[in-house]
């Protein structure tokens, strides 16, 4: 029989009249990786905090190693021994890495640090698990991958029983998750639990052993691991996407093109993309990204080669003018940084009209011009004065209709998928499916695939800063959807 780590009986959590978890109920065993899908975000983070933490419940009861820790009738608020992994790291960056795992952990009594010590005890570590991991190094040096890695082994030092991996693939390219990943089985099979919060069941398809789906605060289905098939999970997401076909690019046109083009990390690079087209660059390594978007700001100098946007080369001079020469950038977490707040949904909307021109000023007939064109579009979020009171989707909708009103000739997505639940990322495919509608070019900078295949005309791979394999949309038939490609 297996030993349980965790067990949440009927648990119902309300704050402020609002119900953040409903009855729910959910299991992990020992040695287990348990993942969960939320389709919507409602109650996911109450439910991780939960976890760490006893905080008051209405109904139910929390089970920690099999001990009650948490019900509606005595609440402690003393902690659980849970890590969290999660996209922001939780180490020292100004420390090193054996002092994050050994010395900066609950129980560490010892004032005196024999350093030596430390590094023999994580190269017992890193050697059984081929982890190229210094003691020594300061941890602001290291990648996110040796990040991650690095706090796992602070869970497992600390003898954790229960570590949340909270949306981390968005941050490692899909050969580090991989290896990640990898971890994380060694450990389970040690007798570690870990529960896997993602985006995407084909990602939690690949490394776990049971699957929640949780909608609104409520656990609406558990899937067995023989029940990982897209069949399975229609109801819930594969079915809603036949009724949006792919918005077929637009008669030949260049738009942008690489030439032979190296960087810092980008290393003779060529491609072009032509209008209405959308192209998946996806770095499976995690580096070249930013350079492309700093080399089409301005802001890095092309160590060689040359750009073309439009047929004319794209100077650094041009480049610092971006957004006024039609090149336009979506963030990977874009209601946080590209939304002015202080500003009415309108002003946003009419934002890079402005930078184009120069000249713009929101005048009766201008404004009169889009409320008609945009109206029936957005609805009366249109007309709100606090864009601060809408939902993610209203949001997602302004910062893609505003590059549509602007209409340039090509647009940067830097991960679109990224901190989207599974409604969501339905609206951005449409969003997307609508600039490639009207003839604007969509470049989707990724570090893994999500669900950019869905409206992408081509993959591009690069591997170590080289552009190395290419596929038409044909011949995506040739992998899974969300497979990894190594």
């Amino acid at each position: 029989m297996r030993e349980e780590v965790l067990r949440l009986e009927n648990v119902t959590r309300i704050a402020d009249g609002v119900t953040l978890l409903e009855d729910v109920n959910l299991q992990i065993f020992q040695g287990e990786i348990m993942g969960l899908i939320c389709i919507n975000y409602g109650g996911q983070n109450e439910l991780v905090e939960l976890l760490q933490k006893n905080v008051p419940i209405h109904y139910g009861r929390v089970y920690f190693n099999e001990k009650l820790v948490n019900s509606y009738e005595h609440t402690s608020s003393s902690m659980n021994k849970i890590s969290i992994i999660e996209r922001h790291s939780r180490l020292a960056d100004d420390l090193r890495v054996a002092d994050n795992i050994f010395v900066l952990r609950h129980g560490f009594k010892k004032y005196l640090i024999n350093r030596n010590k430390l590094n023999a005890q994580l190269r017992q570590f890193t050697d059984e698990l081929e982890l190229d991991l210094d003691g020594d190094r300061l941890v602001a040096r290291l990648t996110p991958y040796e990040k991650y890695a690095c706090e796992l082994l602070r869970a497992v030092v600390a003898g954790v029983k229960l570590v949340v991996i909270k949306d981390i693939s968005n941050c490692v390219g899909t050969a580090d998750l991989v290896k990640f990943q990898e971890l994380m089985k060694h450990f389970a099979v040690k007798g570690f639990s870990f529960l896997y919060v993602c985006n995407h069941h084909e990602e939690a398809f690949k490394i776990c052993d049971r699957l929640a789906l949780m909608e609104n605060g409520h656990i609406i289905k558990v899937l067995e691991k023989r029940d990982f098939t897209r069949h399975k999970m229609s109801p819930y997401y594969i079915g809603i996407y036949p009724g949006t076909p792919l918005v077929q690019r637009l008669k030949q046109q260049n738009v942008l093109r690489f030439e032979s083009v190296s960087t810092g990390h980008l290393h003779n690079a060529s491609f072009s993309v032509d209008r209405g087209e959308c192209v998946v660059l996806l770095d499976m390594n995690n580096t070249v990204l930013s350079d492309i978007i700093l080399a089409m700001k301005g802001v890095l100098p092309v160590d060689s080669g040359r750009i073309y946007f439009k047929d004319k080369s794209y100077t650094r001079r041009m480049a610092k003018r971006a957004i006024e020469n039609g090149v336009a950038f979506i963030g990977q977490y874009p209601t946080s940084s590209m939304l002015f707040p202080d500003m009415d949904y309108m002003k946003n909307l009419c934002f890079l009209i402005d930078q184009k021109r120069n000249i713009f000023r929101m005048n009766g007939r201008i404004r009169k011009s889009v409320i008609q064109e945009y109206g029936d579009l957005l609805g009366n979020d249109i007309f709100a004065k606090d864009i601060t009171r809408l939902g993610p989707a209203s949001l997602y909708n302004l910062i893609y209709y505003r590059i549509h009103l602007f209409n340039p000739g090509v647009v940067f997505c830097v991960q679109p998928f990224s901190d989207a639940d599974l409604n969501l990322r339905r609206q951005v495919v449409d969003l997307i499916q609508l600039l490639k509608k009207k003839g604007i070019a969509v470049i989707i900078l990724a570090v893994n695939l999500s669900d950019s295949l869905i409206v992408a005309d081509r993959l591009l791979q690069v591997k170590e800063g080289f552009l190395c394999r290419e596929f038409e949309r044909n011949e995506f038939k040739y992998f899974d959807r969300e497979a990894t490609i190594i």
